[in-house]
């Protein structure tokens, strides 16, 4: 006797425009929510582990309008003189302006101390985070290189880069020759978001000051003592800044912490988005099976009729159908993993940008994507519940009759 399992293979087979549907439909289902879903998780996983990677107890404060009420080390100064329980405080000044030697444009100039070494952990392979500068611009000036600075200049500790500063203001282009020592060269670190943290040219605040005559610091990065001071001293750098600038809060200070709830808040956003193209696809997967279940009822009277007439009881009628939804949907789903797989390693691969913060692995979305697919596999059996009890109902005689 042929098999249940047999019989729904076989009717599948001979219905290949049918079954191709629904498998289709449970195919694009589940590929787009895999990459759905890995874009958001990757995301989200990415940017609080680069987040966290910088340290988990540095604060940072930025000028609302740098053009009227900038930022200075005056109030760097006061920050660490006034606010209680800092480990390091870091002026950055960041001009737009580029540093170019041998006729190649080396990087963007960054002024800072040498306390950021501090705040990012930041490590050297070669000589030391040594930007201590006695106010001489006659004399070289201490730098501190990046990684692919390195890489791609073929530098050494002690060199003097003879280069150019090149200034960019209202009155135009100008370039400013200078000597550079370069002092240490920083390890690896790698991107954040955007930003490549092994690209950059650090010296001495002050000595970028008196080059350029920029005083505007960009941010001012601060350290606390540890984790659970990071809420208090923000509060305190508040008070502290405010003051200074005559009772106006024209600057926003903000920490590791506050922009980890900031993406956790927006990818909790982009998700209701995504549960809505979701539910859609949900629908539509079990549309399909619904549909089809019923068409293949109305064309199997005769069939359904023998079966019963030969003594099949209710229960294994409504069975054989439901193990042909079963098979439709399973292998829709089993091949949309694996085209998403597919097609999230490729674009993680060659897409880079946005597309190298995709997950490729389902395993490693966790019991979210799980759980969906167990909905999506539910809610298609429940819709091919009608149609297969519709099946079930039907008598021998009358099924046969009605032919």
């Amino acid at each position: 006797m042929t098999s249940r399992s047999s019989l729904a293979v076989r009717y599948l087979w001979r219905q290949k425009g049918r079954t191709s549907f629904v498998i289709l439909t449970y195919v694009a289902a589940v590929t787009v929510t895999l990459l759905l879903t890995s874009a958001v998780v990757g995301t989200e996983q990415t940017f609080v582990n680069e987040l966290s990677g910088l340290g988990v107890n540095w604060i940072y404060v930025t000028p609302d309008q740098p053009f009227v009420y900038p930022l200075t080390e005056k109030d760097a100064s006061a920050i660490a003189h006034q606010v209680p329980d800092l480990s390091d405080v870091a002026p950055v000044l960041m001009t737009g302006m580029t540093v170019s030697g041998w006729g190649n444009t080396l990087t963007d100039l960054t002024g800072t101390n040498q306390s950021l070494e501090g705040i990012f952990n930041y490590a050297v392979t070669k000589g030391n985070f040594t930007l201590a500068w006695d106010g001489n611009l006659s004399q070289p000036i201490p730098t501190v290189v990046a990684y692919d600075i390195w890489q791609q200049h073929d530098l050494n500790v002690n060199q003097v880069i003879h280069a150019n500063v090149v200034s960019l203001s209202l009155n135009g282009e100008r370039s400013i020759p200078v000597d550079l020592r370069v002092m240490g060269i920083l390890s690896p670190r790698g991107n954040l978001a955007s930003t490549n943290l092994d690209d950059g040219v650090f010296v001495p605040v002050q000595a970028l000051e008196n080059l350029t005559g920029v005083i505007n610091l960009s941010y001012i990065f601060v350290a606390a003592s540890s984790s659970n001071q990071v809420n208090q001293d923000t509060n305190d750098i508040t008070t502290v800044i405010t003051k200074l600038h005559g009772g106006v809060t024209d600057f926003s200070v903000a920490s590791e912490q506050s922009w980890v709830s900031f993406v956790h808040q927006q990818i909790d956003q982009f998700t209701s988005i995504i549960s809505l193209v979701e539910a859609t696809l949900l629908m539509l997967s079990s549309m399909s099976v619904f549909v089809v279940m019923t068409m293949s009822v109305r064309d199997r009277r005769r069939e359904i009729g023998v079966m019963r007439a030969l003594g099949a009881r209710r229960g294994d009628v409504m069975a054989q159908f439901l193990l042909e939804s079963a098979i439709m949907s399973v292998t829709g789903m089993f091949i949309g993993i694996g085209l998403g797989v597919v097609v999230a390693n490729y674009m993680k691969q060659n897409g880079g940008g946005f597309y190298s913060y995709l997950l490729t692995n389902p395993l490693d979305l966790g019991t979210y994507f799980a759980e969906l697919l167990l909905v999506l596999w539910g809610v298609g059996f429940l819709f091919s519940l009608g149609p297969a009890y519709q099946a079930s109902r039907l008598e021998a005689v009358e099924a046969l009759r009605s032919l």
